[in-house]
């Protein structure tokens, strides 16, 4: 399934294309972003929420297109 990247009142969440919301996404959840091309990536929690991708820290693009 394919939808954006949201923040939802506490953690990240996703808005599907039909309009339902995952739940939030909760540390260690995988998922997909697209940047050019999809890219997997897993969430976590420092000071902030971060992705990481390859042993990489990215910033979470709130607005971009995910997959689960």
């Amino acid at each position: 399934m394919t939808g954006i990247l949201i923040w939802n009142e506490d953690r990240p969440d996703i808005i599907f294309d039909n309009g339902t919301f995952y739940g939030g996404l909760h540390c260690g959840e995988c998922f997909q972003i697209y940047d050019t091309k999809w890219i997997s990536v897993r969430l976590e929690y420092s000071d902030n929420w971060i992705l990481v991708c390859n042993g990489h820290i990215l910033p979470v693009s709130y607005g971009c297109k995910v997959m689960l």
